[in-house]
């Protein structure tokens, strides 16, 4: 039953990239709402080489554990088969933290994580894979030894001096247009497509905006996003509050799921990120399963309007509550069918410009059951969310459908036509996220006949292979005995 449901669902994924071969061709135009983002720290990613671990010790949570830019790049297909287009990388710059947060130096890349001309090979890879780097710029909290701390000349920029880090006042015009000069040379020095701003607090609107817009002017794409609240023009919003309300909704099954309804096209998508506790820490605390956890959360966001946002380590459902735990060193002993049920879903979202930044309409939402309606001129899906702790059954009419159509269900490989008064009746086991692309009925699926016809002859004909070579053999041994 396994060989023959696999057959299945290898076939129906086949009609969905044909029946969207034209958008998966085409460039992926450059919109922040046609990508998905994958955040790392790089030194707990993957070490490479061994010629820049100084004073790594992998046992210290608060030491450089050694991962390095050639790590990130030789596990960038890693990244990629997962369906992921950004990979944001932490801050680069010197510092004094594994964490890039303790910056020294804005003129010098971090040598715990490499050379210049390794990152330059990270960049050229990520290029050639058609992927994007995102890298972190802080706007305050530097190192106490920081060029800039150490300049009397700058005298006036810093506020204050504090457990080791300096605060400047973002309200000072020079301080202003030093981090653009800076963040615009870095820009324009290394082919990066992303910069991830941290530490706004004290930053004006205005100021922001002026980092945004200079930074726009550098190469097309150049997308910029904070994973904290800000008026300011950022390419996509990031909520607190909606990702608290995500992590609420899937930690658990059976849980109000109003999260799904607030998504827009606007939004971040993510249970956590590398600043708070693992969406593993509280499904954890709820007795359930992680993976499966990781499994609804990241499947939902797959389909949903919006930019999906992932952690590093939540495809091993590494855990965590403080940095200390939160930020260990990547596991690549992975779960394959965690990755494997990643790239399926995320080859869709990849495929389909519908899936990405299509039309949405809610059709039922309660208590961790979703049903939504994706759909532009070109196609439809009808996606279902099921994560309760039982079999959910919906019936849709036809007016959402549509006449004379069937429902394909890309991953439970079910096929639904109308009933006799013309609805859809959809059933689908608990914690389970569906997608149903919907077709025209065309009958039989004569592929599908065809293929198992094809399999059903190759395996006749290899048992009569075996049959006759059988026979002879026997034959073979009898004659031996007649001669001996």
């Amino acid at each position: 039953m396994k060989v023959t449901k696999w057959i299945i669902s290898g076939l129906l994924m086949s009609i969905v990239f044909l029946a969207t071969t034209q958008v998966g061709k085409a460039d992926i135009n450059n919109s922040i709402h046609n990508e998905s983002i994958y955040d790392l720290y790089v030194d707990r990613y993957f070490n490479k080489v061994g010629t820049n671990d100084y004073d790594t010790n992998p046992k210290d949570p608060n030491a450089f554990a050694g991962g390095d830019f050639l790590g990130v790049m030789e596990k960038m297909t890693h990244i990629k088969d997962m369906g992921f287009t950004i990979i944001s990388i932490g801050p680069v710059f010197a510092t004094e933290s594994y964490d890039g947060k303790r910056i020294l130096d804005f003129d010098e890349l971090e040598r715990h994580f490499g050379t210049l001309e390794e990152f330059n090979k990270l960049l050229d890879k990520s290029n050639e894979q058609n992927m994007k780097i995102m890298v972190e710029f802080p706007l305050n909290n530097y190192s106490q030894k920081h060029t800039w701390a150490t300049d009397t000349d700058k005298r006036e920029w810093i506020l204050s001096k504090e457990d080791g880090q300096i605060q400047l006042d973002l309200t000072n015009n020079d301080v202003q247009q030093a981090l653009i000069n800076t963040i615009v040379n870095f820009a324009e020095t290394y082919q990066i497509h992303g910069v991830k701003l941290s530490e706004l607090e004290g930053a004006p609107t205005s100021f922001i905006n002026d980092v945004i817009a200079a930074l726009k002017e550098v190469r097309d794409p150049m997308y910029v996003i904070a994973l904290e609240e800000s008026e300011a023009d950022f390419d996509v919003d990031y909520s607190e509050q909606l990702m608290l309300d995500f992590r609420e909704t899937f930690k658990n099954t059976d849980l109000p799921s109003d999260s799904i309804s607030l998504a827009n096209e606007n939004n971040l998508l993510m249970v956590d990120h590398l600043l708070t506790e693992r969406i593993t820490y509280y499904s954890a605390l709820e007795n359930k399963f992680p993976p499966t956890r990781i499994k609804m959360a990241m499947g939902t966001f797959l389909t949903l309007p919006g930019v999906p946002y992932m952690t590093y380590g939540t495809e091993i459902a590494m855990n965590g509550q403080t940095p200390k735990d939160s930020h260990q060193i990547m596991n690549f002993r992975v779960d394959e069918e965690l990755i494997e049920y990643l790239k399926d879903m995320a080859s869709i979202r990849l495929n389909s410009e519908t899936m990405r930044t299509g039309e949405i309409e809610l059709l039922e939402n309660k208590d961790g059951y979703a049903v939504y309606k994706r759909f532009s001129d070109e196609e439809t899906f009808i996606i279902v969310v099921n994560n309760t702790g039982v079999t959910q059954r919906i019936d849709i009419d036809s007016d959402e459908i549509g006449e004379d159509k069937e429902l394909r269900g890309l991953f439970e490989s079910d096929i639904i036509r109308a009933t006799a008064d013309g609805s859809y009746r959809l059933v689908l086991d608990r914690e389970i996220v569906e997608v149903y692309q919907v077709k025209d009925d065309k009958g039989l699926n004569g592929a599908y006949i065809a293929a198992m016809a094809v399999a059903y002859i190759l395996f006749m004909l290899f048992l009569i292979i075996v049959w006759r070579k059988g026979k002879q053999r026997r034959a073979d041994e009898e004659q031996k005995k007649v001669k001996n």
